[in-house]
């Protein structure tokens, strides 16, 4: 049987690189230079004088973190609403005729679970008015109600299209049960009815509260001197007033509830195999900041396809399509760090036997036996020469991020300011060298071995309407089927 999943690979390789590519490196190997302004601002410069170009970036420590039931969803409104004018310009044409006269390049926005960012990239020598440009953006925004009105109804297409993404339902679908303290802290969108019903006041409101300086960095990378960078800055930025730094992520989110367990049923999805993802409640690195340095070498330990982890569960679990195809990640986060585990089961195959819900059950069997047997004895199970080499991997890839300025402040720099803090960014591969076998045990135990752990098959909806006795199974081991009416938290 040929199964294709090249579309699958390329967004698992994207999110592996992204997550690559959002290792920090070293301060003085990268050539970070860093001031904080008197009103609390932080300025974070990246100098190479490569081409003469400059990229310009403000980032905030807000997102999906930062929200409530009521306003879900309204960071994303907001995004959009900056670019719709400022006291200097004070409509779209002027904002974009101002993007037009410096020559930019490449611009955007983006909210995300725990940061919100703008970036535009500029000929160097209009360094000066590309850091005032974004200083009347974020002090000085003007939003007025017609254009909220017609932003809200751009903003709703955009979530439509993400409510009815197979990806997003089956993802919201576990991660809505699994944190159901505070869901809505894990997605941006929110439900429409949010964001039909936004107000000016909820948006003045939030930019009173997040959009200050102790809560903003701002990135500058390129060709540029520091000195120049940081004249521009208090030129342009030591006016800005705020109040101090809103606590974010606050109250941590619980553990993850027993008996997590979702089918979907995926019109669209490959024939011939199945998803299974479990996930368990891993370090979040604010509150249990050395186990995500562990955290970060263990998966690196276990990612080789043809290390001892990987062949064990070929071996164990009968009827896994590939070992390249079974995954375990950790992405750093400041609330509910996560780890996931993933794979894929071929279906109807002639080497298996028993139903599909049982072979999931199997499979998590044989996944927890082998952390267990890693706990035991990490050293034996791995060897000195694997956690040399899983601590070097992470070393070449921090200094593969830092070789494009550009990127290196719009997805390294930003990601770590915002989940972690600078402290953590530059002790970070100091830190991964001082993890041991005995650190990586602790970590197996404490979170892994005997912790609950949520459940998600995800199959072509004809093969779960097909297989005999199939929903029978869900219903009685406790399985809940999901799909785009019930996949995210406001619909429970």
């Amino acid at each position: 049987m040929k199964v294709d999943l090249r579309k699958r690979v390329a967004i698992l390789f994207v999110l592996a690189a992204a997550l690559c590519m959002a290792l920090p490196a070293a301060a003085q190997s990268a050539g970070v230079v860093h001031k904080t302004l008197p009103n609390g601002l932080e300025v974070f410069v990246v100098e190479n004088h490569t081409v003469p170009l400059a990229t310009i970036c403000v980032a905030f420590r807000c997102g999906a973190i930062s929200q409530t039931p009521e306003n879900a969803g309204l960071f994303h409104l907001y995004e959009h609403m900056l670019f719709t004018g400022n006291e200097k310009y004070p409509n779209q044409a002027a904002f974009t005729g101002a993007l037009n006269r410096m020559g930019v390049s490449n611009w955007n926005g983006g909210t995300g679970t725990e940061s919100v960012d703008y970036y535009i990239t500029i000929p160097s020598s209009k360094l000066g008015e590309g850091i005032e440009f974004w200083s009347w953006a974020v002090k000085k925004p003007v939003f007025q109600q017609a254009k909220l009105d017609t932003e809200k109804g751009v903003v709703i297409n955009e979530i439509q299209g993400y409510h009815a993404d197979p990806d997003q339902i089956a993802d919201n679908a576990l991660e809505s049960r699994m944190y159901g303290t505070y869901p809505w802290r894990k997605n941006i969108d929110g439900p429409e009815a949010n964001i039909q019903n936004a107000t000016l006041a909820q948006l003045e409101a939030m930019r009173r509260t997040y959009y200050i300086p102790k809560n903003t960095a701002l990135f500058v990378s390129g060709d540029v001197k520091p000195a120049e960078v940081y004249a521009f800055a208090e030129k342009w930025f030591g006016d800005w007033k705020g109040g101090d730094a809103p606590v974010i992520g606050e109250p941590a989110q619980a553990p993850i509830p027993k008996d997590v367990r979702i089918v979907y049923p995926d019109g669209d999805f490959y024939d011939g195999v199945a998803q299974v993802d479990f996930r368990w409640r891993a370090p979040d690195v604010m509150r249990q900041t050395k186990d995500t340095y562990t955290s970060d070498v263990f998966l690196y330990l276990l990612s080789s396809p043809v290390g001892r982890f990987k062949q064990a569960l070929m071996e164990k679990v009968p009827g896994l399509y590939d070992p390249e195809y079974i995954s375990f990640n950790y992405p750093t986060a400041r609330d509910g760090g996560t780890y996931y585990f993933s794979t894929y089961m071929l279906l109807d195959n002639p080497e298996t036997d028993g139903a599909t819900i049982d072979r999931v059950a199997a499979l998590e069997k044989a996944v927890r036996e082998e952390f267990a047997l890693i706990a035991k004895d990490p050293a034996a199970y791995f060897g000195a020469e694997e956690l040399a080499k899983a601590k070097a991997k992470l070393i070449d890839l921090n200094l593969l991020s830092t070789e494009v300025p550009s990127s290196y402040v719009t997805d390294t720099l930003v990601f770590w300011w915002s989940v972690a803090t600078t402290d953590y960014f530059f002790g970070y591969e100091a830190n991964c060298a001082k993890v041991s076998f005995d650190d990586i045990k602790g970590l197996i135990n404490g979170y892994l071995v005997n912790s609950p752990c949520a459940t998600a098959l995800r199959l072509k909806s004809d093969f779960y309407d097909g297989e005999p006795g199939m929903a029978d199974l869900v219903k009685s081991q406790g399985y809940t089927v999901v799909g785009a009416d019930n996949a995210f938290w406001w619909q429970k």
